[in-house]
């Protein structure tokens, strides 16, 4: 086996196990596949069954540990933890598995090669990798999410419109996604799209719209009242920030615009003044 993944135990039984992977880092806007990986482990009550070795994928000087410090004592420390998480379902024919927590800063490919390992042990028939990126899209439309598959057929059907080009720069769940196909392990990518004037502050209706393509292809039922609630409560807000300003209003009625109109390739504003004033609004709704 790997020397980059400890088993915490013998691995378990799996059912028919479908992987779903969601990397903190590079291509997650709104922070929407770590959401959205966070709401089903819980709702999942999914428990570690084994970890990544830190000091061999995670450079530590990028993504420092924390400390505890108490009366002048060092209590604990903190690492940043990559793991491989198990959930039962008791209502599907699938279990399923969850790689969470920061993606590796170097060894990609021996990484890659550790974690098809794993699937080849654990009986994985499926992988999925959820991110999301900044997009030219209004908040006031349903959340768009695009679609990649490896050349391998796929034993699940992810609901979302299939990326037509791209060349550029990717992220270590892509270059995994590549290695499945050598082992013969299908594998889909879905990408929510996060209005670009946001992007950085937590987009709750990105990470309901990923884990409902999750349920979807499961065929599972999914108590969503948590995050459907949190969507509201923030499409809500940004309609308030957006109310404020009159050129944000300008920028997002473009943008609905163009989207009814199926445009992909308008040139608008980048929106950048207009974005830190709605996220400064944001920031201060959420400390109140």
């Amino acid at each position: 086996m790997s020397d980059l993944l400890h088993w915490t135990d013998d691995p378990p039984t799996m059912r028919r196990a479908v992987l779903i992977v969601a990397l903190d880092g590079f291509v997650d806007a709104g922070s929407a596949a770590s959401s959205a990986s966070a709401f089903l482990r819980h709702r999942w009550r999914a428990e570690p069954i084994a970890s990544f070795d830190g000091d061999e994928l995670i450079d530590y000087r990028a993504r420092r540990p924390t400390a505890v410090v108490d009366s002048g004592v060092v209590r604990r420390v903190d690492w940043p933890e990559l793991e491989l998480l198990a959930a039962r379902l008791d209502d599907a024919s699938h279990d399923v598995l969850l790689l969470l927590g920061p993606e590796p800063d170097m060894r990609w490919r021996a990484f890659a090669t550790a974690v098809a390992a794993a699937c080849g042990r654990l009986g994985v028939e499926q992988v999925v990798q959820l991110g999301a990126y900044p997009a030219a899209a209004p908040h006031t439309r349903p959340v768009v999410v695009t679609r990649a598959c490896n050349r391998v057929d796929q034993r699940l059907d992810f609901d979302g419109v299939d990326v037509t080009g791209y060349t550029g720069p990717v992220n270590a769940s892509t270059v995994l996604q590549a290695e499945l196909t050598r082992h013969g392990i299908p594998a889909a990518g879905l990408w929510a799209e996060v209005p670009h004037y946001i992007a950085t502050n937590p987009h709750p209706p990105a990470a309901l719209a990923l884990a409902d393509r999750i349920a979807t292809a499961l065929g599972v039922s999914i108590d969503t009242t948590e995050l459907q609630a949190a969507a509201t409560l923030h499409l809500e807000q940004v309609a308030e920030a957006v109310a404020e300003h009159e050129d944000a209003m300008s920028m997002v009625t473009a943008l609905e615009q163009m989207v009814d109109a199926g445009e992909v390739d308008q040139e608008l504003p980048s929106g950048e003044d207009i974005a830190a004033e709605i996220e400064h609004f944001l920031e201060a709704r959420h400390d109140d």
